[in-house]
């Protein structure tokens, strides 16, 4: 079995998984403004929303467009570390969905909570970027 993968297989499967994930979470807080649930303040949400998944998601599309107008020769990635870039990106997904599912149970006003959580979240955000810096440049 071989040790590498092909890059744009990688960066589509990556691409999928965060287009997918956060087209969720955005349909959900877009519900949630609908809603009312953060009254005249749904700024502050979608202050806390676009930051944590934007440049990530721009950063992985922005990188198959360059790869798709570079070359027609085939690149491999290392299958570990884009297995290790996918995991964190799903456990990081999953982490914002959470917080938008746990908000109902908290004592704490929804903008409250949801802007707590930005020192973790940005921690974790951290590690997948340099995960995604390491899937990016293990190219040959």
């Amino acid at each position: 079995m071989s040790d590498r993968v092909s890059v744009s297989n990688a960066q589509i499967r990556l691409a999928v998984l965060w287009l997918i994930a956060a087209g969720v979470i955005f349909l959900l807080v877009l519900a949630q403004t609908v809603g009312g649930k953060y009254g005249n303040q749904s700024q502050r949400a979608w202050d806390w929303f676009l930051p944590t998944v934007v440049p990530t998601l721009s950063l992985i599309l922005g990188a198959i467009v360059y790869a798709a107008r570079a070359s027609n020769t085939e690149q491999t990635v290392d299958r570990s570390v884009f297995r290790i870039t996918f995991a964190l990106s799903a456990f990081y997904l999953a982490c914002v969905l959470t917080v938008l599912l746990l908000q109902p149970f908290s004592d704490l006003t929804p903008l409250e909570f949801i802007t707590g959580t930005n020192v973790w979240l940005s921690a974790i955000q951290g590690i997948v970027g340099v995960a995604l810096g390491a899937f990016f440049t293990s190219k040959s």
